[in-house]
């Protein structure tokens, strides 16, 4: 290859990488999701929910019995079919947190991301 050829190349490139996005400004990082200091808990069954805890890490996340689970949310009474409550949390660190609840007829758990939805609805 001659020179003049490989110089060519060379000014090809560098006109090449600005276009590919090489100079181009970093992205900004998505800003960190902030977790609620209130829950809007909707009981749409029948039945009246009988108790609800939002609780935050301890043993059934990290498999580590000896750290405590923290309630950081809980209902005070009762909620009848048809209504909607809100539940405030108390001190809540991060996103994903263990719902629990109970009914006249059934009672369960599972997982929530609280960040991405702060609004709880129980049905049938």
């Amino acid at each position: 290859m001659s020179p003049r050829r490989a110089l060519a190349g060379f000014v090809l490139f560098g006109l090449a990488l600005p276009a590919c996005g090489a100079d181009a400004a970093p992205k900004r990082r998505a800003p960190r999701p902030e977790t609620p200091t209130v829950v809007t808990l909707e009981n749409k069954r029948r039945v009246a929910l009988q108790s609800f805890e939002i609780v935050m890490a301890g043993k059934a996340y990290s498999g580590d019995a000896s750290l405590a689970e923290i309630i950081v949310g809980k209902l005070d009474r009762p909620l009848p079919g048809g209504e909607t409550v809100s539940l405030p949390l108390d001190k809540p660190k991060g996103c994903l947190f263990e719902a629990r609840w109970k009914f006249e007829d059934a009672d369960d758990g599972g997982a929530v991301d609280l960040c991405n939805e702060a609004h709880i609805v129980l049905v049938d």
